[in-house]
């Protein structure tokens, strides 16, 4: 498979995988917290499991997990994982958008250092050995 079609996987990959996050802290929002750790506890992340937004996020992480299987068949892992640090910035600009979330100074100083990481890898790495 040629390197842009594995790139739009990639991509997939990634954008169901944060927006799978955005729907877990958006269920968990509402499920509230899970109590101290224990039978309680345990208990309590069975029932969030099966909240819709919950459920919605780990769906969204199965299909997510289908297009990263068609990365990792085609391209080297060293290259591809990296990769994966897109979605950190991806959590943090929906973070933003849907929940209000503040973001620091040198917050953003460690993403331009991730995206500058990002370049690096995928301008000199290697998708295939």
């Amino acid at each position: 498979m040629g390197k842009p079609v594995v790139a739009i996987f990639l991509l997939i990959a990634i954008s169901l995988g944060a927006f799978g996050q955005i729907s877990l802290k958006h269920g968990m929002k509402q499920f509230g917290d899970l109590g101290r750790v224990g039978v309680g506890m345990a208990a309590n992340v069975i029932r969030a499991i099966f909240t819709p937004y919950v459920l919605l996020g780990l769906l969204l992480y199965a299909v997510s997990s289908c297009f990263w299987l068609v990365v990792l068949s085609s391209w080297n892992l060293s290259y591809a994982y990296p990769m994966i640090a897109i979605s950190y910035v991806l959590v943090v600009l929906l973070s933003r958008v849907f929940f209000g979330d503040k973001v620091v100074p040198f917050q953003w100083l460690g993403i331009m250092l991730m995206c500058t990481g990002l370049v690096l890898v995928a301008g000199f790495g290697k998708p295939k050995g």
